[in-house]
């Protein structure tokens, strides 16, 4: 039996924080955007990418937020001082 799982759909990915025990992970998913005015919709737009390469229509223990750049990174090409991230697990939940 299926479980339920809870969240949103951003296009045609089911995103859901919750993590699923005994399903095949097709890809770990992390990415991170440097760039200024950057936003959510954008961390999902290339998680979404990475889960429909491998097939995927789910990703599941999604984690997101924004972290401080470290005073050593600023001497580097960074465009903000605040890096948006996210990571997951791309599975296929609906068969």
């Amino acid at each position: 039996m299926e479980e339920k799982l809870s969240g949103n759909e951003f296009e045609d990915i089911f995103f859901s924080e919750k993590d699923l025990e005994n399903v095949e992970i097709l890809k770990e998913i992390s990415v991170k955007i440097n760039r200024q005015n950057s936003n959510l919709n954008e961390v999902k737009k290339l998680m979404v990418s990475q889960a429909k390469s491998v097939g995927a229509d789910t990703i599941i223990n999604f984690q997101y937020g924004q972290r401080s750049n470290k005073w050593y990174e600023h001497f580097l090409v960074k465009w903000d001082q605040e890096t948006w991230f996210g990571t997951g697990k791309a599975i296929k939940y609906n068969s």
